[in-house]
This record gives C-alpha cells, sequence and structure tokens, in this order.
C-alpha cells in the first residue's frame, strides 16, 4: 500500500529543504462539506508537487503542526465555515493568538501560529482560506455549492503557492497580488 505523505507530521523540512510554503487543510471528511479543506490539501498534494511546499490534511489542527509553521516562509491554512452563501470563499489574514479552549481539539490556525512563536520563535505570515458550507451531515461528498468552486480555488492556490512577486513592503506575503483579488475574499 502507498504511504501518503500528505497527512503524515513528520516534520516540515521537504525534501531536506526548508518549506517555502506550508498549506493545511483541515476538516472532517465523512461530514460533507466540512472535509473541504482536507479535500483540498489531498487535491493539492497529488496534482501540485513541487519542491518547498509542504501540504498536510488533518481532521483537526494539534499542537504539532507549530513545528511546522515555524520552518514555513507562510503558511496557508484551508477550512470549511460554517453561515455565507454556500460556495463562498473568504481569505484573511490571520495572527498569533492564545487559544480560548483548553483541549487540543479546540486549536485554532491562530493558536498554531501562537505555538510556534512561543516553542520556537518564529511565526510565518498566515492566512485562512474558509469556503462557506451548505451541508455538514455524514456523508463523503461535497454539496455541488462547494464542488462547484473547487477548480477555481485550487488555481488560486496554486497562483499563492508559485508567486514570488506576492509580497508587501515588508516582505510579507500579500494574498492580494498572489490572488490578483481583494485580500479578505476569493470569488
Amino acid at each position: 500500500m502507498r504511504e501518503d505523505k500528505s497527512s503524515r507530521c513528520d516534520g516540515a523540512v521537504a525534501d531536506g529543504r526548508k518549506v517555502r510554503v506550508l498549506i493545511v487543510g483541515f476538516g472532517n471528511p465523512l461530514r460533507s462539506d466540512d472535509g473541504a479543506g482536507w479535500q483540498i490539501a489531498q487535491r493539492i498534494s497529488r496534482d501540485l508537487m513541487q519542491s518547498g511546499v509542504k501540504v498536510v490534511a488533518c481532521q483537526q489542527l494539534t499542537p504539532e503542526l507549530a513545528d511546522f509553521a515555524s520552518h514555513a516562509e507562510r503558511v496557508l491554512f484551508v477550512d470549511a465555515a460554517h453561515g455565507g452563501v454556500p460556495g463562498e470563499v473568504e481569505c484573511r489574514r490571520v495572527v498569533p493568538a492564545a487559544s480560548a479552549g483548553e483541549h487540543s481539539h479546540e486549536l485554532t490556525p491562530a493558536a498554531v501560529l501562537n505555538l510556534a512563536k512561543m516553542l520556537y520563535g518564529r511565526c510565518p505570515p498566515a492566512w485562512l482560506l474558509t469556503i462557506a458550507g451548505e451541508t455538514f451531515a455524514t456523508g463523503d461528498s461535497l454539496s455541488a455549492a462547494v464542488s462547484a468552486v473547487m477548480p477555481t480555488l485550487l488555481k488560486r492556490i496554486e497562483r499563492f503557492v508559485n508567486s514570488d512577486e506576492a509580497t508587501d513592503e515588508s516582505g510579507e506575503v500579500d494574498l492580494k497580488k498572489a490572488t490578483n483579488k481583494q485580500p479578505t475574499k476569493l470569488e
């Protein structure tokens, strides 16, 4: 059986080199649209094999992801969102913040970044890309609304990964330049 390296948490260095981009797609693939982030990570790991890009598909964020994040130049978290127009995609900057919860299954992207900063002394620029879900019922298929945006979303993520000029004056990634769209919403 072929091992799926995209879902393993075995270190942040890809092929012995520093990770340029870390993509973390998370959600439950057995809860319909909740699995959108997980499915995106699976597709990217299959279709966008590049040096310096690490893709992690997981059902929930874990403290171990802080190590991966600390070695990356930039991070993109991808998840489904409850609420909003089904299929609507939004992107927002994530800054480190302590988790409000006391359990690991309550970790947020901001908490992962905070752990990276506290434990490893480094926190790269990061974004959270969300796709508004239509259904979160038991099932392994995405709704029509979410499925319809997947090809466009994957192309935008690929442009983000491949963009060298997508930095602002401080050297941080400017998602607006990487996607040619507004930084808070991808259509």
